[in-house]
């Protein structure tokens, strides 16, 4: 029999950026591509969603692949944003487990969308 010892993870602490000079800088423009694209997939979903003659197969798919990049952006560019602009360098546990099933579901949604 051995003795085993566990610790369970609470949070991870992000250190890749404490080198840069310029974080503010780099989270700001992290944060306004991040607008740029909630904006303009946004738009996009509308459009579409919004004119009948547009209900065909071709802007379903373009519908769904701007749901990707939303997920795809959200999951990544906030975790950035707050470590860059508020300093939080902490990530809870259960927030990293769910950032990364929403982006593999992401994965997984553009791939099936393409057809592999």
């Amino acid at each position: 029999m051995a003795n085993y010892t566990l610790k369970n993870v609470e949070s991870f602490v992000i250190t890749g950026f404490d080198h840069l000079q310029n974080q503010k800088l780099l989270g700001f423009l992290i944060l306004i591509t991040y607008m740029l694209i909630l904006l303009g997939n946004g738009i996009n979903l509308c459009i579409i969603s919004t004119n009948r003659h547009l209900h065909k197969p071709m802007y379903i798919l373009i519908c769904n692949l701007a749901v990707v990049d939303i997920m795809f952006s959200s999951t990544c560019s906030t975790t950035m944003i707050s470590v860059l602009l508020a300093e939080i360098k902490a990530i809870s546990y259960y927030s990293c487990i769910s950032r990364m099933y929403f982006y593999h579901l992401g994965d997984f949604t553009e791939c099936m969308a393409f057809g592999f």
